[in-house]
């Protein structure tokens, strides 16, 4: 298995790219613009060092530098390319581009820990029951961890995003709010109704009625910090300026070497009022989501290769993928719980 990881160089990209060594027999390539291989999303007359992989996921930072356009190449070439970004704009514009088409390639959307474990958890749910009527996705974190510029990009664009959910099939949208008091591992915190890529991506492939998404940040102090804004700052370009180079100095600097204990819920009705709870706990997030992108890069690339655009639940399963990465890591970085 030959793969290629744009951004390889990056905080999550290192990370994936080590994670993919542990890989029996996987030769593991790193593009960014700087090299080993050069290659730039924005640029077409890089991309030719693309060719040969059988996978390519793509860890460079969609929040600032589009991948329309190699996405569209690799649809064209024939090549198989994991998209990682948790960017909901960059997710639901992507999926609408591939869409149609006379594709050879392959475009996969969500990979890592949310994106990407939080759809398989979605998704396993949705299968578990009749007829699923709503799926609730809530993910804790905290901000005061390690991270690279796409994360902190992340962010802070999302502040002025607004949020996605549905409702009977009715979608509808939100400025960010706060949101209810979840349950993770029996502890309740304090959530925002903010912008996640997860409502889009579910209602998409699970064809679920209803389907939210929640963030819980820690401390859940900072819930009241956010909701108690007004919307004129939360888009004011100056401010998220201001707020993105606040986070570049804590999160890539003064706690670059900090875990992100990352904590993922999904709760599912169905329409005989069944129900289904996973929790999925990773005591470093990056890392977890490392070691999962690792699992499904090599569980899409021993599957038959499907040409067009799909999402990661699509392609391939939770329990298997969370037992891979276990595997991978030999030891428990993804902690799973399935309960009725």
């Amino acid at each position: 298995m030959k793969v290629i990881v744009l951004g390889g160089t990056g905080f999550l990209g290192s990370r994936t790219v080590d994670a993919l060594r542990k890989i029996s027999g996987a030769e593991v390539l790193i593009a960014a613009r700087s090299g080993p291989l050069v290659v730039d999303v924005t640029r077409p007359e890089t991309f030719d060092e693309l060719k040969g992989a059988d996978v390519i996921i793509n860890l460079t930072n969609a929040t600032q530098f589009a991948p329309d356009a190699v996405v569209t190449w690799c649809l064209k070439t024939g090549l198989t390319f994991i998209e990682a970004t948790s960017d909901a704009v960059v997710v639901e514009r992507l999926h609408k581009l591939a869409q149609g088409g006379n594709h050879t390639g392959s475009l996969i959307l969500g990979g890592g820990i949310f994106t990407g474990i939080s759809n398989l958890m979605g998704r396993h749910c949705a299968d578990a029951l009749k007829q699923a009527q709503s799926l609730e996705f809530a993910v804790s974190t905290s901000p005061f961890s390690g991270a690279g510029g796409g994360t902190i990009s992340l962010m802070t664009g999302s502040l002025a995003t607004p949020t996605v959910s549905y409702v009977d099939g009715k979608r509808m949208e939100t400025a960010l709010t706060s949101g209810p008091r979840v349950d993770f591992m029996g502890k309740q915190r304090p959530s925002l109704s903010a912008s996640l890529a997860e409502p889009y991506m579910l209602h998409e492939s699970t064809q679920v009625p209803s389907v939210r998404a929640f963030f819980a940040p820690t401390p859940g102090i900072l819930v009241t910090s956010f909701t108690l804004l007004p919307l004129w700052l939360l888009t004011s370009a100056p401010f998220l300026w201001f707020l993105g180079l606040y986070f570049t100095v804590l999160r890539r600097f003064l706690f670059s070497t900090v875990g992100t204990r990352t904590e993922l819920v999904v709760n599912a009705t169905g329409a005989d009022n069944s129900k289904v709870h996973v929790e999925v706990l990773s005591a470093d997030g990056m890392e977890g989501g490392a070691f999962a992108l690792a699992a499904m890069a090599e569980g899409v690339a021993a599957a038959p290769h499907l040409p067009g655009v799909s999402f990661i639940d699509d392609r391939v399963r939770l329990e298997p993928m969370v037992k891979r990465a276990n595997e991978l890591a030999g030891r428990e970085v993804l902690n799973l719980t399935i309960s009725a």
